[in-house]
């Protein structure tokens, strides 16, 4: 019997569950006569056991059998159902009005006592049949529904976070109480280097409640990329939430910068304290000195807790989430019970400070459902990227015909591990040079320049690709096949991008440094014009391309990093 087949049968499969050979007999036919098919139990036990094996579209069961009777078998029936809707009609002899009362209470769907009209039957397994027909188209497009949900859920939250940095240390944790979270977390680098770390909680949870997270994630990643001070990012959040948002809705929100330096500068606006722990112990806490965003139209005065980290001690966001989560008994975790897994050395042992947290947060719910969105993040002293990743190391310096004032701006990022994959560092960077020089036919160039840089890093530096497979066109097909199945797994590596930019009186000088960190390569081979121009070899031709167009190039750390200067005109 094909897959197809059976369906079929069990659509229109009815189990009969009496005990009496003539009432089965009695009811088969009445099924049959209506072009169903009939399946057997002679008592509650084995009606449980066929409605697991056969699942029939409908029971008819008799109250009163050996072992296990009819009410008890329906309630275990309905229980197994869970979400389908299996209808059960209880024909029986019994009588009185308490028999009824408990078939229904046990999921009885309708109540016939013998002896009754076959047509009588007949309506009532027409009307449930349909019934159950109704249900199923409702559970279809749920699920459909529940489909699309889950699809633009992913989607939202990857258009929201998953352009955050510095995922190799910090440990983030969302547990959304429905498929929308109105949790928000988001990280961006500073310019200089410093990190941003913000956990927003909009009111509520589910869909509504995420209605300003776009505006929310762009506004931050814009203005910490540009170099705004975390007080002016906040100003300008609140300003656009206030805007946006409809009454009643708005933001708790907390942010952290962590300097380069060491420095910790943290404010909470409506969050639970953010809370610095160092060897374990709890030395300061920064409780919330604002009201959340998006409430008042502008805000005038934003306190700041300046502490220094050690790169082993821990600030720990929360959002209410994690304190008042409820058990079944009604009562909430609490700050008391969350600093007793943190400090509780067997713990400590095992787990990290997130970790701890969940694990004795769900010993103590255990099962009860969850009525609000859950967020942790643990930033340790050592999240932030050294002060060299965003620092040229080379100067450049202006020709000797400009004067006055120098004009000189820096811009750079790194990628590691799996950020490889999902981001493009060329695409932002030429994007930061069109924003503050203008539009100009040398962005092409400059575009490139850094794309065959970028690419020569991340495939032979990072992903360790042979430049040999494209020496031939049916090569570049599996050198890209290749190319995909490497970045798909990618969990470890880095590159980093380093621009700067310098206005000179007919133009500009761009300097790049793209660093890997691989091997390197024998450097030295490729820019000797007579070991690189072979004809008809389809490899390394962008090392002489970028020569071709740069006034210098120039590798160091065997190969791994490469420095150059472009210079354009605007005449």
């Amino acid at each position: 019997m094909t897959a197809a087949e059976k369906l079929e049968t069990n659509l229109n499969l009815v189990l009969i569950a009496d005990d009496m050979a003539l009432n089965q007999r009695l009811l088969e036919k009445m099924v049959t006569n209506m072009g169903l098919v009939a399946e057997f139990a002679s008592n509650g036990f084995e009606a449980v056991e066929k409605y697991l094996a056969l699942k029939p579209s409908l029971i008819l069961m008799d109250v009163n059998m050996p072992e296990m009777g009819g009410i008890e078998a329906a309630r275990q029936i309905k229980h197994l159902a869970a979400e389908d809707f299996i209808p059960i009609i209880f024909v029986s002899g019994a009588e009185g009005q308490d028999i009824i009362r408990n078939a229904i209470d046990a999921g009885g769907d309708d109540f016939i006592q013998r002896p009754f009209p076959f047509e009588l039957l007949e309506g009532k397994i027409v009307a449930l049949r349909r019934i159950s027909e109704l249900y199923q188209q409702v559970a279809e497009l749920n699920q459909i529904r529940q489909s699309e949900v889950e699809v633009a859920e992913q989607l939202f939250s990857g258009a929201i976070e998953s352009a955050n940095v510095g995922l190799e240390t910090i440990r983030m944790h969302k547990q959304p109480a429905t498929t929308f979270s109105g949790d928000v977390q988001l990280t961006a680098y500073r310019p200089n280097g410093d990190l941003n770390i913000l956990l927003g909680d909009f009111t509520g949870h589910g869909l509504t409640s995420t209605l300003g997270a776009l505006p929310l994630a762009e506004t931050f990643r814009a203005m910490t990329a540009k170099g705004y001070a975390a007080e002016e990012v906040i100003a300008q959040i609140n300003a656009k939430l206030y805007r946006l948002l409809p009454t009643g809705l708005f933001l708790a929100v907390a942010v952290v910068t962590l300097e380069v330096d060491g420095t910790a500068r943290i404010w909470n606006g409506g969050l639970p304290d953010v809370m610095v722990f160092s060897d374990g112990e709890l030395v300061k806490r920064i409780s919330s000195s604002h009201p959340p965003l998006g409430i008042l139209p502008q805000i005038n005065e934003l306190n700041f807790e300046i502490c220094n980290i050690r790169p082993e001690d821990h600030i720990l966001m929360i959002s209410d989430g994690v304190l008042e989560a409820e058990n079944a008994e009604g009562d909430m975790f609490g700050e008391a019970r969350m600093f007793g897994a943190i400090t509780d050395p067997q713990f400590r042992e095992q787990y990290s400070l997130v970790d701890s947290i969940l694990t004795s947060l769900q010993h103590f719910v255990r099962d009860f459902p969850q009525r609000d969105d859950i967020s942790l993040i643990d930033i340790p002293g050592n999240s932030v990227q050294s002060e060299r990743s965003f620092t040229a190391t080379t100067q450049v310096e202006t020709d000797s015909e400009d004067s006055g004032e120098l004009d000189i701006w820096d811009w750079g990022l790194e990628l590691q591990g799996r950020s490889l994959a999902r981001i493009d560092p060329v695409a932002q960077a030429l994007s930061r040079l069109q924003e503050s020089e203008g539009e100009g036919e040398h962005w092409h160039t400059v575009f490139s320049i850094l794309t065959e840089l970028y690419v020569n890093a991340l495939d032979h530096g990072v992903l360790k690709l042979e430049s040999s497979l494209k020496d031939s066109p049916e090569g570049f097909a599996r050198y890209f096949s290749e190319r995909e199945q490497r970045l798909e797994t990618l969990s470890w590596g880095s590159v980093s991008l380093h621009v700067q930019h310098a206005r000179m009186a007919s133009g500009g000088r761009v300097f790049i440094r793209i660093e890997d960190s691989g091997e390197g390569f024998d450097y030295e081979s490729w820019l000797d014009n007579d070991n690189n121009l072979n004809i008809g070899v389809l490899s390394g031709r962008g090392i002489e391309l970028v020569s071709g167009l740069c006034e210098s190039v120039e590798y160091s750390n065997n190969g791994a990093t490469v420095e150059v200067v472009y210079v354009y005109s605007n005449t």
